[in-house]
């Protein structure tokens, strides 16, 4: 390892200690090929001064710059030149080959992944990097159920979560839900966000296996006017953004199938995997992967990009050693039907 290098893991490491690479958590010169890598000539992801371009999500910049950093402390021959404006302008640089890599904060839409394969004939790799964040200055946050905290709703299932969003017999009651006594009888004001939202689309995905929303759930374009509806009326209940200020409110703990334990949203819980409603930070990648592509995945699934992600004042969660250890296999390169690494969109 480069002295650079050596001196980012150590200043990480010691800033965070539970992830010192004893955790299980690989040292980046570990995740090295052995050999030094280059930028490819010609690639259309390269500046003109040789740079490599990385396009997409803004809320990710101060941990990319670590990356890049870092990186670059290990290859000094590769420089970077990020351009992250948001998560929506990754996928089509990705697709039009002018982008290394795609971080993003929400998952390909059906429509990009129709652009992408009508471009490159298959899907692309997509790498989970990070938990979303509890932390209200982050842009991306877990899904929460959410009720005023003078509901005294305890929990609720995925089955149970499907009935009250998805189109179908919604509870009009919160008797229906298992409430007792006054608020048996009591109505259910139900609010969330737009069907065409990244979360609304990620709840629907993960709760109702894409069956439709149902009319009854009045929507919001982001979850800070859920939040602020549900806070206002005590018989809503609403699904949001957990990286939401939550005065006056409380998220309902889940769990993933009736008879399930239900798991509260925290910190921990998150980093477990344990929460039904975790999201991550993630990064597509054209396949198969140019042989820099592949080390700056591993690079950042090391200790030391682990610890750049828990160095980010935004608050976005590291993965754990086992979740790390489970993306970087799956960048092993495997058998294709492309003869090599393309530089672009195949010709139309």
């Amino acid at each position: 390892m480069s002295v650079a290098a050596a001196a980012l893991a150590m200043a990480l490491a010691s800033a965070h200690p539970s992830l010192a690479c004893a955790s299980g958590l690989p040292h980046a010169a570990r995740t090295a090929t052995g050999t030094a890598v280059a930028p490819p000539s010609g690639a259309a992801w390269l500046t003109a001064d040789g740079a490599v371009r990385i396009v997409g999500y803004n809320d990710m910049a101060g941990m990319i710059a670590r990356w890049d950093a870092g990186f670059t402390a290990l290859h000094p021959q590769v420089r970077f030149a990020p351009v992250l404006k948001s998560t929506r302008s990754a996928p089509p640089a990705l697709v039009a080959g002018t982008s290394a890599l795609a971080p993003m904060g929400a998952e390909f839409t059906p429509q990009d992944l129709a652009a992408y394969r009508r471009a490159f004939g298959g899907a692309p790799l997509m790498i989970r990097v990070a938990h979303d964040s509890l932390d209200p200055k982050a842009l991306s946050g877990p899904i929460g159920i959410i009720v005023p905290t003078v509901n005294p709703l305890r929990s609720l299932d995925l089955a149970q979560v499907a009935r009250i969003f998805a189109a179908g017999r919604t509870p009009r009651t919160w008797g229906e839900l298992g409430l007792t006594g006054s608020w048996r009888t009591r109505p259910v004001h139900l609010l969330g966000l737009r069907p065409g939202t990244a979360l609304a689309r990620f709840l629907q995905a993960r709760a109702f296996a894409g069956r439709p929303y149902s009319p009854a759930v009045q929507g919001f374009g982001h979850s800070t006017d859920v939040a602020r509806a549900v806070a206002r009326d005590p018989y809503a209940i609403g699904f949001a953004g957990l990286d939401t200020p939550m005065t006056g409110l409380r998220a309902v703990p889940l769990a993933a199938a009736p008879g399930e334990r239900a798991i509260a949203p925290t910190r921990s819980a998150l980093q477990e995997g344990l929460y039904p409603l975790d999201r991550q930070l993630l990064i597509y990648a054209q396949r198969p992967l140019d042989p820099l592509v592949r080390a700056y995945l591993a690079f950042v699934l090391s200790c030391e990009g682990q610890a750049a992600v828990a160095a980010d004042p935004l608050g976005y969660i590291p993965l754990t050693p086992a979740q790390a250890g489970a993306e970087r296999a799956r960048l092993r390169p495997k058998t294709s039907r492309h003869s090599g690494p393309r530089t672009g969109p195949r010709s139309r």
